[in-house]
């Protein structure tokens, strides 16, 4: 199948309460030359993020998906995806703002690929509200630097692929709608839903020197809560015991989930590729793995940990990979 001449990019906007930022964000949007349509899933606001967004938009061609139920996160993005036809998608979070040119080297970078299901991304680049003039890499921020993190085995754990720089393929989106119902029930978040799927079935790669996302810190959003400020800049993550708790259970249920979707990957969705091809190895890999990371709720032992940590499964941030180790001795993961 030849790649159309003019592919049909669709920037996909979930929103609740984001009037205070939404608007940057959208005027952010339209530093790029490539042709987009906006397509916009209002989860419910009670403030006046309808409002904001709807004037902000003015002279971008905008498609409105809202539901008559709230879908939370990661939902409201799942939602999009099941509605939007395109040929490309990009993820994109209310309170960032996108460097100029971020989309035209996206989409440059997926053209050769579009019959296949690829996703790319960046290193986004970390702010906080309150000192928009200090900025680091999400990979420093996090630990988890390539090209460790982007190792095979780290794909449960990964920090890697942050969804606001996420751009991909329709025929990834394609493989996401085969097993939707699953991703709805047990991805931990939508980017590392869509990494992990891009990784077993397709193709995903880090740009490098290309234009990113400016991820927004303000104290309301998932990201800051695991964070520390030293002085005036942002300081390195750090977790809480309960907080690794969560995070034990969400890694195992999306583990669990992907071991549910895999069927729905083998083969590229083709029945024609043969078992020995490399598509279909890296799979193997990665369900052999998944049964083992799906037990990470339950309390371990010091020799299945170990197994774990030989497999490069860990998190590539040593801290995290030392309090998760420690909580999964611990106890188990009760909710």
């Amino acid at each position: 199948m030849s790649a159309p001449r003019d592919p049909q990019v669709a920037v996909l906007l979930a929103t609740f309460n984001g009037a205070r930022f939404v608007e940057q964000q959208i005027h952010s949007l339209t530093q790029n030359v490539t042709p987009f349509t906006l397509h916009w899933l209002d989860d419910h606001s009670t403030d006046d993020t309808r409002r904001v967004v709807r004037a902000a938009a003015q002279g971008l061609t905008l498609r409105e998906w809202h539901h008559s139920e709230r879908q939370f996160l990661p939902g409201a993005f799942f939602q999009l995806l099941e509605c939007v036809a395109a040929d490309i998608y990009l993820f994109c979070d209310q309170d960032d703002i996108w460097q100029p040119g971020k989309i035209d080297a996206a989409v440059a970078n997926l053209l050769p690929d579009l019959a296949s299901p690829v996703l790319c991304f960046s290193d986004s680049l970390m702010f906080h509200d309150d000192e928009p003039g200090i900025v680091r890499p999400l990979s420093e921020v996090f630990d988890s630097k390539p090209p460790k993190a982007l190792q095979e085995s780290r794909v449960f754990t990964t920090v890697i692929a942050p969804g606001h720089t996420q751009c991909f393929t329709r025929p990834l989106r394609d493989l996401f709608l085969g097993h939707k119902s699953i991703a709805r029930a047990y991805a931990r978040n939508h980017d590392a839903w869509m990494y992990l799927i891009a990784n077993a079935a397709g193709t995903a790669r880090m740009l490098s020197n290309v234009p990113t996302a400016l991820y927004r810190q303000h104290g309301h959003n998932v990201t800051a809560t695991l964070l520390r400020r030293s002085g005036k800049r942002l300081d390195r993550s750090s977790l809480t015991l309960k907080q690794h708790q969560v995070l034990r259970r969400r890694t195992a249920r999306h583990a669990q989930g992907f071991l549910l979707a895999a069927p729905t990957l083998r083969s590229r969705g083709s029945d024609d590729i043969p078992s020995g091809d490399p598509s279909n190895s890296k799979l193997e890999r990665l369900v052999t793995l998944a049964h083992r990371v799906a037990t990470l709720e339950r309390q371990q032992s010091v020799a299945a940990l170990i197994t774990l940590a030989r497999s490069g499964a860990m998190w590539p941030n040593k801290r995290w990979a030392i309090g998760f180790a420690a909580a999964c001795l611990w106890s188990d993961a009760s909710s």
